[in-house]
């Protein structure tokens, strides 16, 4: 059984501690514990569809957007466009649609690209998660500039290895780079108040969410989908 975990996502400015959105983190059920799928690929798209109209049916009035992550295999695939498209059809929430950075050798920059454009013509909304990491660097979003809302920074997958003055470099850029195409921004991976305030006074940014500002939880209602 699959169900998805939300971690609530706020307003970058700090202005209201009540949630304005969710990251989607989907988790198999494993005997009494919920855990990472071994093959995300292997997640049908009528799996993910479900258990997304089930979080869109159960969210509150105040809830702006969801996010939920996609594998490159998944993303250039129509029949998940087509999913997102049927689901934003009958909802008000800002669906974003994750394109997550794991490198799969079987996919190449040009299929990602013509997938985002299929995204965004249908007036579907794309993140670059976790921008500078792994494939999603660069190279790829130069050809992507039209077609994308959002950069993520996440600030977690440079950690432990680096303190958050370490990663500010690589923070202010990627910050920069979103100024210069007017692009939605998200910072994750906050962890402590005081990061919260450079981010909040340095890096003004539209969605912030960390394990200091809300750890993922069960959303939703029990659907039987496998």
């Amino acid at each position: 059984m699959y169900r998805f975990f939300g971690q609530p996502k706020f307003a970058g400015d700090g202005s209201s501690n009540l949630p304005i959105g969710y990251e989607l983190f989907i988790r198999k059920r494993q005997g009494n514990e919920w855990v990472l799928p071994q093959d995300f690929n292997a997640i049908t798209v009528d799996t993910i569809g479900d258990l997304l109209g089930n979080i869109v049916d159960t969210m509150s009035s105040s809830i702006r957007l969801l996010s939920f992550n996609l594998e490159e295999q998944q993303f250039i695939d129509p029949a998940f466009m087509e999913m997102v498209a049927r689901i934003q059809a009958r909802t008000k929430i800002n669906l974003f649609t994750e394109l997550t950075e794991r490198r799969d050798p079987g996919v190449n920059f040009d299929q990602i690209q013509a997938a985002a454009q299929r995204f965004h013509d249908n007036n579907l909304l794309v993140c670059i998660d976790d921008v500078g990491v792994g494939q999603n660097n660069e190279q790829l979003i130069a050809g992507m500039e039209d077609s994308v809302a959002e950069f993520k920074f996440a600030c977690q997958d440079l950690r432990p290895c680096k303190t958050f003055p370490e990663i500010e470099p690589l923070l202010a850029s990627w910050y920069n780079e979103v100024q210069r195409q007017h692009k939605a921004f998200a910072v994750e991976g906050i962890e402590t108040q005081s990061e919260m305030n450079i981010v909040t006074t340095k890096y003004p940014c539209d969605v912030v969410q960390g394990y200091w500002l809300g750890r993922p939880r069960l959303l939703g209602t029990q659907i039987d989908v496998n």
